[in-house]
């Protein structure tokens, strides 16, 4: 073979980098930027590019890594492949709407399919969203279309979604029975966005008449907040200004901001023995072992087994071994290990379940006051005035005693309504003669 003929890489295109890579880009280079530095590599006029071209990873790619490094001292988290952050395509108080609908349905012994959750949409909420988008968010919820036991076709849930949203419940109301001396302060958190432009898109006009606005969205601000039971937590608001071009939202925040939000902001500030709730987005319940063994290509497996003294055996395919690294890897969230040191304790909600997080009616309620306060001349700075005075305005004790008896209701529901279809379950199925 040419020495100069160039070799395929073994490393699939496209294909996250690994932490160890990571760590492994970063180390080649410092090696190259102390040469160039101190002379010994004149030739190189640019670290990063040379860095490129030994590693085979992109320029861009290494400068991100670098960067990372530098101010937070550890290497950017693996995202998992695919756009995992899409925004949702029926929001969250829209879902919440949207699962009780079918639950009413088939408590009333009636079925339930798209063309009627179309209408709901329509009707409640003034969405209008294709029937093939409808179905593919209500899969994400935890939903199928099947036969049901008697006749016809309906939505039904996914009993593992049911009993993940039963065993939160039973959690969240085990506590509330405790002495109040034992029992935790529920703190829910969450992060939002606020688009410069983000304004009502109703009003009262004559005919042919036509409002001048802006167009587009314009710029974001990404904050962060914590509520209780007797108003928002002082002390635990963040907010900064979205980067551009990065998709939407959620790609602002990531397990380094979270993580450092976490323990030097909202922990200091919290009372004492917490329940913090939260949603299970990657960076909320990222763990202490943060890869992915399905990533890993089998020499990677093999010394990530052999690194901790784990026994692995030479004829083990990559799916036993990837096995086995998820078995002894820790897969507890960081967040959870710190809570624990502060005397607190991390209860995720069930997936797709915004309406049991009472913070999200907090974000439709100061949302809407800055819409109500924009007009055309109203700055990106003003935009961001006016969300902290709906902060300080609105949410009053009062409101968030009110959203969380609301929150309440629904839990109770939720809850009468596992334990009915649970019996209904057991009915319909009787068990098997072995």
């Amino acid at each position: 073979m040419n020495e100069t003929s160039r070799v395929e890489s073994p490393r699939k295109r496209g294909r996250p980098l690994t932490y160890e890579e990571k760590w492994m880009v970063y180390h080649v280079f410092t090696m190259l930027a102390q040469k160039h530095a101190n002379g010994s590599l004149e030739q190189i006029d640019d670290p990063y590019q040379v860095t490129s071209q030994y590693t085979g990873v992109g320029r861009s790619t290494v400068a991100n890594i670098v960067k990372a490094v530098r101010e937070d001292g550890m290497v950017p988290q693996t995202r998992t492949p695919g756009n995992r952050m899409q925004s949702c395509a029926i929001a969250g108080p829209a879902e919440g709407r949207v699962r009780e609908f079918i639950f009413l349905r088939h408590r009333q012994g009636m079925m339930c399919s798209t063309p009627q959750i179309d209408a709901l949409l329509r009707e409640e909420f003034g969405v209008t969203l294709h029937e093939r988008t409808i179905q593919r968010h209500l899969q994400r919820m935890g939903f199928s279309w099947g036969r049901t036991p008697s006749h016809g076709r309906s939505l039904q849930e996914d009993a593992v979604i049911r009993q993940q949203r039963h065993d939160y419940l039973h959690l969240v109301r085990e506590n509330r029975q405790r002495p109040p001396t034992e029992r935790y302060t529920e703190v829910y958190l969450d992060e939002s966005f606020l688009h410069h432009h983000h304004r009502r898109h109703f009003s009262w006009v004559s005919e042919g008449e036509v409002v001048n606005q802006v167009t587009g969205k314009g710029r974001r601000w990404c904050f962060i907040h914590a509520l209780q039971q007797t108003g928002l937590v002082e002390g635990a608001f963040l907010i900064f200004a979205a980067n551009h071009g990065q998709g939407d939202y959620h790609r602002q925040f990531d397990a380094t901001r979270f993580v450092h939000w976490y323990t030097e902001q909202l922990l200091p500030v919290l009372p004492p023995r917490c329940f913090i709730i939260l949603d299970r987005c990657p960076f909320h319940t990222m763990a202490r072992d943060a890869l992915s063994p399905a990533q890993m290509r089998k020499a990677e497996l093999q010394a990530w087994l052999t690194e901790r003294n784990i026994a692995w055996e030479t004829h083990w395919l990559c799916t036993r071994l990837r096995e086995e690294v998820d078995t002894h890897r820790d897969k507890e969230p960081i967040i959870q290990g710190i809570a624990q040191e502060h005397g607190h304790q991390v209860l995720f909600l069930p997936v797709h379940h915004p309406e049991l997080n009472p913070i999200e009616f907090v974000w439709a309620a100061v949302k809407d006051q800055c819409a109500q306060e924009y007009s055309n001349t109203t700055s990106f700075q003003d935009q961001r005035i006016h969300l902290e005075q709906a902060f300080t305005t609105l949410i009053t004790p009062e409101y968030c005693a009110k959203v969380y008896a609301h929150v309440r209701a629904l839990e109770e529901t939720y809850w009468e309504t596992d334990l009915l279809l649970d019996e209904e379950d057991e009915i319909s199925e009787p068990p098997k003669k072995r």
